[in-house]
């Protein structure tokens, strides 16, 4: 049905519903020779075998075509992109090599647009337009190209109409260019044109510079580029005798030109235009190579110009940093190195995690200091990087800044919904020999903590004999040392999943987990409850319901810190079935751990109070909920002070890493429970980290300012957490600061405190993960 309405939709309108044919990468080769490469294919049918792929270039009104030169290319990612799972389309790829000269010989200067057809292995013919292309990359920075007659041919994408190629005349030309300081001055070649003045023109400014104009059709423009507190983008425009406005186009020979001595640069845009940058400083990337090995590193290779000393240069995402060694010659060139592999918080050298880096440099002081990628690296991009066990690409971004993209490392047959999909029905239907394996699991893969780690490290110290798989969401996730990880969605997730005789996880399993007759599943939770859950919240739907009861069958034990959380498993998700109330083995390091060593990791001085702020997340939206005024609370607090502030599990991918002066975050720092060792008093709101910090005996301050909101109109709570909170509960700021002053005095609160750990902590004592593995593999003798 899907199929016929295609079908009809296509031939009464331009929507191409059904039609995927996806630009990845563009570039000039020699001469007048355009390739361009991608995949196309139409939604719903079957492509085992490559389809004949035709591309033509058109214009309306021309008789002639541009047939290009089609290689077919058998591509794996192409499935990653896919959203069908039904069919492979990795075969569906191409590289195409047109030849443009018809083009940059046509009289006309209408767009010439590319056109693909693709023929299956069952004979049907699809028709269309280009209609996806690839964001960071020569996709989408289409390079002009220049030839000697002053003609740029320019491809340009256009919505609906995919790519096209236009032959552009360039009037006015720079042929040469020279910097000295903050002084331009660039030679032009003038066609036909009576050049009466020049400006320098950004987005938002407009400055005049010098002209001359000589008798042999060249002219000279010179000028000094202002001082801005920002770095501008600058374009030559050239008025002539009748007001005519000609943009400055480039034929230079050469790439970007800078000079040490400056902080000037100027490069051709993808338009073919003559581009000057002004700043303090400028990096431009003329080269990117990986250099392959154990350690494998990434090394770039520029130019620049200005004040680079100091300058400071990291891939920067959304929550990590990889630094990247400068060294600056004295001729202005440059070498950068990053090392791929990179360790955090002491932990082992690893894989970044998943996402964009991009490359930014900073002046000692912190000033940004500009980054350019030059066309020709462009050019080569998405390029993928051949580490072992990584999805690596190098790509570009739409300012011409240089992208490192890291992703979620799958093999061939794993990637995109049909591998996926294939895989899943294997495992759902296959029969699957147990193994002497636990599979152990962790916030759904994002981390490798908890109680499952607790529980790891008793499974290492009392049967060494045993496999521990951790399922993660990419390597990123550090585990346990002796442990193996399996990522999500890979064969190996999937096999010890369906093979450990154990399955150890502290949150939902999902619906890709189907329990095994030979299986024990431990659910552990991942701490005691303030915030209402499951079917004891509010307006529950029947959808929901569903899902509760769905993932409760599939548990055997469910683990309690508490017989307060005992009757909440009861109320919030109707369990009935065996339950370990033997303490949270997580809390085990609070006490026989020490906090020494963590504090200096993390860089708290010894005359430092370490304070954690953990505020908990909101069901409102995905936003790690700081509600305090971070700046502000510092500056009261001074030197004294460092702040830890931990996001919440479930908003860590969303926003980046703050940066406050007498802050530090780390909502990345794999374990929460050595950050407890590690501050002499937390900050949080309604957060189960209530439960556990007080293991410590150490301070806790409850910033409340939505309390009202959160108890009545939100998810709701299990009970009032004024009339028993073991500390200050405060709704401003002033009283958070006084708070942390008065910390010290613990008697006001003693009585309360002793309370509450008799309520929540009792079972607490140091050994809960010792007796959760003796009591598992007692009640669920492994039988193998």
């Amino acid at each position: 049905m899907r199929q016929v309405t295609r079908t009809l939709v296509n031939a009464v309108t331009d929507r191409q519903l059904g039609w995927m044919a996806t630009l990845w990468r563009a570039r000039w080769l020699e001469g007048t020779i355009y390739e361009i490469s991608g995949w196309a294919y139409e939604r719903g049918h079957d492509y085992a075998e490559s389809p004949q792929v035709r591309v033509v270039l058109r214009r309306p009104g021309a008789e002639q075509v541009v047939e290009a030169d089609v290689t077919p290319v058998h591509d794996v990612e192409i499935n990653g992109t896919a959203r069908d799972a039904e069919f492979d389309y990795a075969n569906t790829g191409f590289v195409a090599r047109m030849d443009l000269a018809p083009v940059l010989a046509d009289p006309s200067t209408r767009a010439w647009q590319v056109h693909v057809e693709v023929t299956g292995p069952d004979g049907r013919t699809r028709r269309g337009t280009l209609n996806f292309r690839h964001q960071a990359g020569s996709a989408h920075i289409l390079a002009a190209r220049t030839f000697a007659d002053a003609t740029q041919l320019v491809p340009y994408w256009a919505p609906r109409r995919g790519l096209l190629l236009a032959r552009t005349p360039r009037p006015v030309m720079a042929v040469s260019v020279g910097i000295e300081r903050r002084t331009v001055e660039v030679g032009l070649a003038l066609d036909g044109v009576v050049a009466d003045r020049a400006e320098l023109v950004s987005a938002d400014a407009r400055h005049p510079v010098g002209l001359a104009v000589a008798d042999d059709g060249t002219a000279r423009v010179r000028g000094e580029v202002p001082p801005r507190l920002l770095p501008q983008v600058y374009r030559i425009v050239v008025t002539d005798a009748d007001g005519t406005k000609h943009v400055v186009g480039s034929q230079l020979p050469t790439g970007p030109v800078t000079v040490p001595d400056s902080g000037l640069v100027t490069y051709e845009d993808a338009g073919g235009h003559l581009c000057l940058r002004g700043g303090d400083a400028q990096l431009v990337v003329v080269d990117v190579t990986l250099e392959p090995g154990v350690e494998p590193r990434l090394r770039l290779d520029g130019t620049g110009g200005g004040d680079l000393e100091g300058v400071v240069v990291d891939l920067v995402g959304a929550r990590q940093e990889i630094p990247v060694e400068l060294s600056v010659h004295p001729d202005g060139t440059w070498i950068g190195t990053a090392d791929l592999l990179q360790s955090r918080w002491g932990g082992p050298a690893l894989l970044p995690r998943l996402g964009s880096y991009g490359l930014r440099a900073r002046t000692v002081d912190g000033r940004a200091v500009p980054v350019l990628t030059a066309l020709a690296v462009v050019a080569r991009t998405p390029e993928k990087l051949d580490v072992p066990e990584a999805r690596l690409r190098l790509e570009v971004g739409p300012d011409r800044g240089l992208l490192l993209r890291v992703a979620v490392t799958r093999g061939p047959d794993e990637l995109g919904p049909f591998h996926q999909r294939r895989m899943d029905t294997a495992y759902r239907e296959g029969v699957h020999p147990p193994e002497r394996s636990v599979y152990l699991e962790s916030f759904a893969g994002r981390l490798a903590t908890c109680n499952p780690h607790a529980i790891d490290r008793v499974l290492a110290r009392e049967h060494p004999g045993w496999t521990r798989y951790w399922g993660v969401t990419d390597l990123s996730v550090p585990v346990p040392e002796g442990a193996q990880p399996v990522v999500a969605g890979t064969q190996a997730w999937f096999d010890a999943r369906a093979r450990s005789r154990y399955v150890v996880v502290n949150d939902w399993l999902g619906r890709r987990f189907v329990p095994q007759p030979h299986q024990t599943v431990l659910q552990t939770w991942h701490g005691s409850m303030y915030k209402r859950i499951g079917l004891d919240r509010q307006d529950v739907r029947a959808s929901t319901r569903e899902a509760m009861q769905t993932e409760r069958a599939k548990w055997d034990v469910l683990l309690s810190q508490n017989p307060e959380s005992t009757r909440v498993f009861g109320s919030a998700y109707g369990w009935d079935g065996q339950v370990y109330e033997e303490g949270y083995p997580r809390n085990d390091l609070l006490l026989t751990g020490s906090g020494e060593e963590i504090r200096e990791r993390l860089g708290v001085r010894p005359h430092q109070k370490a304070i954690l702020y953990a505020p908990t997340w909101r069901d409102r939206g995905q936003d790690a909920a700081v509600l305090l005024d971070l700046d502000r609370l510092t500056t009261e607090l001074g030197d004294d002070y460092l702040v830890l502030l931990r996001g919440h599990s479930r908003t860590v991918e969303q926003g980046g890493t703050v940066h406050h002066r007498g802050v530090l975050d780390v909502t990345t720092y794999p374990s929460i429970t050595e950050l407890f060792l590690a501050a002499d008093a937390m900050i949080t709101d309604y957060s189960s980290v209530m439960f556990d910090y007080s293991v410590t005996r150490r301070p806790m301050i409850f910033y409340l300012p939505d309390l009202d909101a959160y108890r009545d109109d939100a998810r709701g709570v299990y009970f009032d957490l004024a009339e028993v909170a073991p500390g200050p509960v405060v709704r401003t700021q002033v009283e958070v600061v006084e708070a942390i002053r008065t910390m010290d005095d613990r008697e006001p609160w003693a009585q309360r405190y002793a309370s509450w750990r008799e309520r929540f902590n009792a079972l607490d004592d140091g050994h809960s993960a010792e007796r959760v593995v003796r009591r598992l593999f007692a009640d669920h003798p492994p039988g193998i």
